[in-house]
């Protein structure tokens, strides 16, 4: 949900149908968490600056795919860009990055 509304996040984050973050320090600390959950997962220092997404071709292929997802890239505009199997790599994405939240020895 994160990335989907990444660039209006202070707006509101969406949970539900029915629920909705809008405290503004419960959304800077998920906002802060996302960045450096995207940041550990790859070489390119996120700092949460949205560009185009030629800008991040330096970025760790699993944080280009994370940054697709909060651009709005569709699955089908990454395999025109040489991307493959995108399922399977936002999925191994998203769970490195919840790994990093969740590493115990921090």
């Amino acid at each position: 949900m994160i990335a989907e509304n990444y660039t209006n996040l202070y707006d509101g984050l969406p949970l539900s149908l029915r629920s909705e973050v809008t405290n503004l320090w419960a959304l800077a600390e998920f906002k802060a968490d996302f960045d450096m959950a995207l940041k550990s997962i790859g070489k390119g220092e996120w700092a949460g600056k949205i560009d185009k997404f030629k800008d991040y071709k330096y970025y760790g292929r699993l944080q280009q795919i994370v940054i697709a997802d909060i651009l709005g890239i569709d699955d089908y505009e990454l395999e025109g860009m040489g991307f493959y199997d995108i399922p399977r790599l936002r999925g191994y994405a998203y769970y490195l990055m919840c790994k990093s939240l969740n590493e115990e020895d921090k």
